[in-house]
């Protein structure tokens, strides 16, 4: 996570359970009223649901945890990460798996999944889900300019693709865009990220986005829109 303020919650399996609200804090222990610069807003983030999901297929077995989370504050948030710990019938832990998103505007919500991505599916019987994210949204990276952007599915496959110009009059070592993608009622899917470097001053970057992790890809028939987030950090 950065450097802002962040929370931490566990939620215990197993499925259907109450929805558990969360308060946000800051590092600085002001609770999320404000900073040194007078600034008032803040992310808020909850999860408002979640549910264990088993999916049987005609050769594998999806599990995973699908959890709704949403940002009733007032600002972007940053990065995000549910941790998802899977236990069997006897509750002895198993291993873990993760899911992440780059930010949750202020009034969205994300439909996150969380699949389990390791051996011995048929003994999960359990989970424990824990999240946390950072308030610091990313900054817009000044100069690096959306030229336009499309998203469609080919071959069954969702590709997003768009052109980035450089125009901070200098080279930039290193350039990111975040493919964000929506539901037909503006519910993020999920997101996914590729990079270019070096990219000279006054040249346009011709960026495509061909591979999408499964929260994504195993709902294509869902995709209904995106956005484009710009970066000139890894971080």
């Amino acid at each position: 996570m950065g450097s802002g303020a962040a929370f931490s919650l566990i939620l215990a399996g197993c499925a259907g359970d109450d929805a558990e609200d969360v308060e946000g804090g800051t590092r600085d222990d002001d609770n999320g009223t404000g900073d040194d610069n007078g600034s008032s807003g803040s992310a808020d983030l909850e999860i408002v649901d979640h549910d264990l999901v088993v999916e049987e297929g005609a050769f594998s077995t999806d599990i995973y945890v699908a959890a709704t989370v949403e940002n009733s504050g007032d600002e972007p948030s940053g990065d995000i990460e549910l941790q998802a710990d899977w236990y069997d019938s006897d509750g002895n832990y198993l291993d873990n798996d993760a899911g992440r998103l780059t930010s949750l505007e202020a009034g969205e919500t994300w439909s996150a999944r969380v699949y389990h991505h390791g051996s011995g599916t048929e003994d999960v019987e359990d989970y424990e889900l824990e999240g946390e994210f950072d308030e610091d949204a990313h900054e817009p990276a000044d100069g690096l300019t959306l030229a336009d952007s499309t998203m469609e599915v080919r071959d069954d496959e969702l590709v997003v693709e768009g052109e980035i110009e450089n125009e901070t009059g200098e080279e930039q070592s290193y350039v990111e865009i975040v493919a964000k993608v929506y539901d037909e009622d503006g519910v993020a899917l999920g997101d996914e990220w590729t990079n270019v470097t070096d990219l000279r001053a006054d040249e346009t970057w011709a960026f495509d986005v061909e591979y999408f992790s499964a929260d994504i890809r195993n709902r294509i028939d869902e995709a209904e829109d995106h956005d484009i987030l710009i970066k000139d950090s890894s971080w």
